[in-house]
């Protein structure tokens, strides 16, 4: 080959690398990333690109900004399925991050620089930058993350700064770090740390540490912390204390490690207990405070102290924490102690309320429980129902009921006997009824009208009459009256068409000259216009029903001798009540 074959072969191969190793510099023709060369290294700059994905880039991208992007989340390998394996620096702050998969950074083994800020990660897996060995920097502020756990991260031995501010941290583990040897800075300031245990930044390279605005609490939970601190001598940062009262708005520099003290606290639970008389029970108080108080239990205003009788016996022990974690626990407190109170065969005068008391040079506190002892109560075993009682209440109305049936009936054929028999009138009595008639006839029709008349027979039918007296075709009659009046005579007739007829009449003892001959109302034969004399009892006509008091008029013009005769036949019925049936 000659010289001149030779060059066109080089200016060829000249051209092929200057187009291969210029097609990184379009971005995939991505209009809103820029390519270029930055630092010595190839750059892509996507920032506020509105990307919702991880876009496809030329493998040669070293440094890789999306900044800006909502992004939201980054699965398993997300760059590795895109084939950006070679990154040393990547920025996704502000990119709306919500969950970062454990193993979206596995595969970028020279990433140097991650920046992660200005998200919305609440939490992170101990492994998210497993195999990111040669990772220097590592920017997490301003997430969500509160708590950082044990080996919170994994190794990674080039690790020289971490800025974890303003992420809200309340609490991070003592051995969050422990990973992270080679840690020369961390940025911790603007949280909600109040405690930190003494060990927690043990780091054999640590040069800066910033703890500022955040609210400490410099009691004795922070002394050995704050030791630590002010004798490590990480610059001249301000560190204020934010509590207690005492301290706040205090500089750690300005205070000593003697004047972090903790008050006693005293906790009790249950607080109220319940046991029987000769039982045996234990209570007790949890009681921590720096320096480390007396404490005392007082039943009824007095000290108890152990003592043994014949019928009890009272015992106080005191347990000291010596196994307390003080890598999980808030309270790093060493005094903490239990006292407990032993009491044996419980009876009625250890019923009350019992105080636990801690006092200390820098406070005092209490707790109470209170002992309960119920007073003992007979059970009465509940009876059945005494249905023989129902039974028997019921049986007796039944027959009580029944019994006034019975009187009633017996009552009312009782009376129905009493009542006497039919009897004929005797000659004296028709003589009687033969006068009280014939006094009646003599009467004017005029008289008859008056007021003092009333009428007791109106013939309605016509009869038949042999000469001057007329015959009526007769039925017996019966009259039911007492002992005293007799029963008229079986003689005594009306006329065939007519029913019954029930007379009611009552004779009262009275000097009037004409008595009530009727009371209230009666059932009255009408009496004829006209009288006939040749028959005592042929005056029977039609009924009519005479409404109050019915007078028997007697004739006013008669003599004298007819007076005494009507009231002779007056004065013998005065006492007879009788009832007249008339057949």
């Amino acid at each position: 080959m000659d010289t001149r074959d030779l060059l066109c072969s080089s200016w060829l191969i000249i051209i092929f690398l200057n187009q291969s190793g210029c097609d990184w510099l379009n971005c995939a023709n991505i209009v809103e990333c820029h390519c270029k060369w930055a630092s010595g290294k190839k750059t892509a700059s996507c920032i506020s690109a509105a990307l919702t994905h991880l876009p496809r880039l030329a493998p040669d991208i070293q440094v890789l900004d999306l900044h800006g992007n909502p992004l939201v989340e980054l699965n398993k390998d997300a760059f590795a399925n895109i084939y950006l394996l070679n990154l040393q620096r990547l920025n996704l702050s502000s990119t709306k991050l919500q969950k970062i998969h454990k193993d979206a950074f596995r595969e970028l083994r020279i990433l140097i620089e991650l920046d992660l800020s200005q998200n919305e990660l609440i939490h992170l897996s101990p492994d998210t930058f497993k195999g990111n060995d040669r990772l220097r920097l590592l920017v997490l502020n301003d997430n969500h993350f509160n708590e950082f756990v044990a080996q919170q991260f994994p190794p990674l031995q080039h690790l020289k700064r971490l800025e974890i501010s303003r992420c809200q941290l309340r609490k991070i583990h003592p051995f969050a770090f422990t990973n992270l040897r080679a840690l020369e800075t961390i940025h911790i300031q603007q949280n909600l740390l109040s405690y930190i245990h003494p060990n927690t930044f043990n780091l054999p390279l640590l040069k800066t540490l910033t703890l500022s605005d955040n609210p400490w609490y410099c009691d004795c939970r922070l002394r050995y912390f704050h030791e630590w601190f002010i004798n490590a001598n990480f610059g001249n940062e301000e560190v204020l204390c934010a509590g207690p009262n005492i301290h706040a708005q205090s500089s750690w520099r300005d205070i000593k490690g003697q004047e972090m003290n903790c008050p006693p606290t005293v906790v009790s639970s249950p607080s109220v207990l319940r046991t029987v008389v000769g039982a045996d029970i234990t209570f007790g108080c949890f009681v921590n405070g720096d320096p480390k108080p007396v404490v005392s239990w007082l039943f009824h205003h007095k000290e108890i102290q152990n003592f043994t009788s014949d019928k009890n016996k009272i015992c106080i022990k005191k347990y000291e924490i010596n196994n307390l974690d003080e890598y999980n626990n808030d309270i790093i407190n060493k005094s903490s102690q239990w006292v407990n109170v032993t009491i044996s065969n419980v009876t009625d005068t250890f019923s009350g309320e019992w105080k636990c008391h801690a006092k200390s040079s820098v406070g005092e506190s209490s707790a109470y429980v209170t002992l309960y002892l119920p007073k003992a109560r007979t059970a009465t075993a509940r009876a059945a129902p005494e249905y023989s009682f129902f039974i028997l209440v019921i049986g007796s109305m039944l027959a009580m009921t029944g019994l006034g049936l019975i009187a009633t009936c017996a009552c009312w054929k009782f009376r129905r006997q009493r009542l006497p028999p039919s009897r004929s009138f005797t000659d004296q009595e028709k003589k009687l009824l033969d006068s009280s008639l014939a006094a009646s006839c003599d009467r004017q029709s005029v008289d008859l009208e008056s007021s003092y008349a009333f009428e007791m027979l109106d013939r309605s039918l016509s009869m038949d009459s042999e000469g001057s007296q007329r015959y009526l075709e007769t039925v017996p009659t019966t009259l039911e009256a007492p002992e005293m009046f007799p029963p008229p005579p079986s003689e005594f007739a009306l006329p065939a068409p007519y029913a019954n007829i029930f007379i009611s009449v009552q004779l009262s003892d009275t000097q009037e000259e004409y008595p009530d001959f009727l009371g209230g109302g009666a059932t009255l034969p009408r009496r004829s216009k006209t009288c006939f004399l040749e028959s005592a009892y042929d005056n029977m006509g039609p009924r009519v029903t005479a409404a109050g008091n019915s007078n028997w008029s007697l004739p006013e013009d008669n003599a004298s001798n007819n007076k005494d005769s009507e009231k002779n036949i007056i004065t013998s019925f005065s006492t007879i009540s009788t009832e007249l049936t008339a057949l």
